[in-house]
C-alpha cells in the first residue's frame, strides 16, 4: 500500500467513527429524553392514581360511619313502625349518599384522565420533537 492509500484509510476510518460518535451521542440524548417522558407520565399516572383512591376511601370511610349511625337509629326504635321509618330513612340517605359519591368519582376520574392524556400528550411531543 501506498502512503497516500493509507492515509485515506486512516482519514475514513477517522470520518467513520467520528460519526458513530456523533450517532451514538444523539441517540443516548433522544433515549434520555424519552425515559425522562416516561418518568413524567408515570408520575402523572401514580398522582391520577392517588387523588382517585383517596376518594374513593374516604367515599368509604363515610359510609361505614353512616351505616353505624344507621344501625344506632335502627336500635333505637322502640316499635316496628319507627324501626321501618329508620330504615326508610338509612335507605333513602344511603342512595343519595352513593348517587353523590358516584357522581364524584366520575367528574375527578374525568378530571384525572384529562391530566394524564395531557401528560401523555406532552410526553409524545417531546419525543416527536427529539427524534
Amino acid at each position: 500500500m501506498t502512503k497516500q492509500t493509507t492515509d485515506s484509510m486512516k482519514a475514513a476510518a477517522t470520518d467513520a467513527f467520528a460519526k458513530s460518535q456523533e450517532f451514538a451521542t444523539k441517540s443516548l440524548s433522544s433515549s434520555e429524553k424519552m425515559f425522562d417522558s416516561v418518568i413524567e407520565y408515570n408520575a402523572a399516572i401514580f398522582k391520577g392514581t392517588e387523588i382517585v383512591g383517596k376518594k374513593a376511601y374516604d367515599n368509604y370511610v363515610s359510609n361505614v360511619a353512616a351505616s353505624f349511625e344507621g344501625l344506632k337509629a335502627l336500635n333505637k326504635a322502640n316499635d316496628v313502625a319507627e324501626f321501618y321509618k329508620a330504615a326508610t330513612s338509612n335507605m333513602v340517605s344511603a342512595s343519595e349518599r352513593l348517587s353523590e359519591q358516584s357522581k364524584n368519582i366520575a367528574e375527578l376520574s374525568g378530571k384525572v384522565l384529562k391530566e394524564t392524556s395531557e401528560a401523555a400528550r406532552l410526553a409524545y411531543t417531546k419525543n416527536i420533537s427529539v427524534s
